[in-house]
């Protein structure tokens, strides 16, 4: 785990995948603002702000900003600024020495899966998959109150993490092209509370990020990380696969044995789903479960929705199913 984040540390921001921060620099702005207000120094690595097609910069460019990060000693986060679906390209390049030697908070949610077990398989380092600096972040008029609990109870807390379900959601997207994520706030609606769909109780160590990614990127590469003994988090992008896709994906999870090693399952609110298709998705949850019979909680606000929980990837954690009850039984940091 990495060490714990004091006021006055540095954030520097990367764009190891889509470059965001080039496309919308009205969301870079308000992160920013955002991260100074928690009394923190921002610095925008060289190639952050790029936007060269559908990936920032060359990989080359995107590894010399990750590697500059991790080595700057006043940097106690690496913050990612988006996603998206091209951070497999650095996996060749990067020094994962480098990272073992200069532990830092690593964040990001998405494609930044990939190099969450990345680090984890290679550098020993778990990595926060919460928000990003353009997205939960940016949020107009302001961050979501869980969101920010969450966040700020992973960076700065001695304690450990004990995470709730949310009062509000909202998946709606306001135009960010058209700046229109600036006229008003999401709509909200009324938190539904977490879905049991199989109880259990089970101890074991956070793994886990966007289901799509696992499963194109992950799955039978250099990176994959084995779910022995874990508590997995899964959940799916804003695409929005429909349940047939997420049933070919489990298929694949299922074959590789990865339900028989977990030790439970928590799956997160899907993005862009109706009623039916949310239905038809817990079914398919549980029928590829069944054989292992993992405990699974459901509806957990853990991805392409907002608010946001940030989850460190290897700590140590508790789901019990029944009653509603996950948290971490560490702090998500080390005191330095």
């Amino acid at each position: 785990m990495p060490p714990r984040v004091e006021p006055g540390d540095a954030v520097a921001i990367v764009s190891p995948a889509f470059g965001g921060l080039g496309r919308w620099p009205h969301r870079a702005e308000r992160g920013v603002a955002y991260l100074e207000r928690l009394g923190l120094r921002v610095k925008v690595m060289e190639n952050a702000r790029r936007s060269d097609g559908w990936a920032s910069a060359p990989a080359e460019a995107r590894v010399a900003d990750l590697h500059a990060a991790f080595l700057d000693e006043e940097v106690s986060v690496v913050l990612a600024g988006i996603g998206g679906n091209h951070a497999n390209q650095l996996l060749p390049l990067l020094d994962f020495d480098l990272v073992a030697a200069h532990p830092k908070v690593f964040q990001g949610f998405s494609d930044m899966t990939v190099l969450h077990w990345a680090f984890l398989r290679h550098a020993g380092l778990g990595g926060f998959h919460g928000p990003a600096l353009i997205t939960a972040l940016a949020e107009f008029p302001a961050i979501h109150p869980e969101s920010e609990r969450s966040l700020h109870a992973a960076w700065f807390g001695e304690e450990p993490l004990r995470f709730e379900p949310a009062a509000a959601w909202t998946d709606e997207f306001l135009d960010w092209d058209e700046q229109l994520d600036l006229t008003r706030a999401r709509e909200l609606h009324p938190g539904e509370g977490w879905v049991a769909l199989r109880g259990g109780r089970a101890e074991g160590w956070l793994l886990g990020g966007c289901l799509e990614t696992v499963c194109w990127h992950l799955k039978g590469s250099a990176v994959w990380v084995e779910p022995d003994g874990a508590i997995l988090f899964l959940e799916t992008s804003e695409v929005a696969p429909s349940p047939a896709e997420v049933d070919a994906y489990l298929t694949d999870l299922e074959q590789l044995g990865v339900f028989e090693r977990a030790a439970a399952l928590v799956v997160g609110r899907a993005c862009g789903y109706d009623a039916e298709w949310t239905q038809q998705l817990y079914e398919v949850v549980v029928a590829h479960t069944e054989a292992s019979g993992l405990p699974v909680l459901a509806n957990v606000d853990i991805g392409h929705t907002d608010p946001m929980l940030t989850l460190p990837i290897g700590c140590a954690a508790l789901l019990d199913v029944d009653a509603l009850r996950f948290e971490t039984l560490e702090a998500a940091t080390t005191s330095r």
